[in-house]
């Protein structure tokens, strides 16, 4: 059987924080448990949204994050959390999206058949 690690990534840039964390949350609810969130906060000037981060990641070791120095907009950020990413595949995610719980339980179960 064939369980492969999904690295989400995820660019952030001054989300409210609510929305926030409702998204990561909503990773860390997945029923399917090989992933991995890397989120790359792209130099969001509210400091709740950098606290945030290091208390999800604090709370759950599948979460790598990395905050840039300077803002460089979505593509330099999607590829600062793609560094972190170890993954055979890649999922992207924005900040205020959120995923079903069963959503990579249903990837996975399609790159099983």
């Amino acid at each position: 059987v064939r369980t492969p690690t999904i690295s989400v990534v995820m660019p952030v840039y001054a989300p409210p924080p609510a929305l926030l964390d409702a998204a990561i949350r909503s990773v860390r609810a997945q029923l399917y448990p090989r992933w991995e969130l890397c989120i790359a906060d792209d130099a969001s000037p509210d400091p709740a949204v950098w606290a945030t981060l290091e208390r999800h990641a604090a709370a759950d070791a599948r979460i790598r994050i990395l905050k840039r120095e300077q803002n460089g907009n979505i593509c330099a950020a999607t590829n600062s959390a793609l560094t972190l990413a170890a993954g055979e595949f890649v999922a992207l995610m924005d900040h205020d999206d959120l995923l079903p719980e069963r959503a990579l339980y249903e990837v996975a179960a399609l790159l099983q058949q």
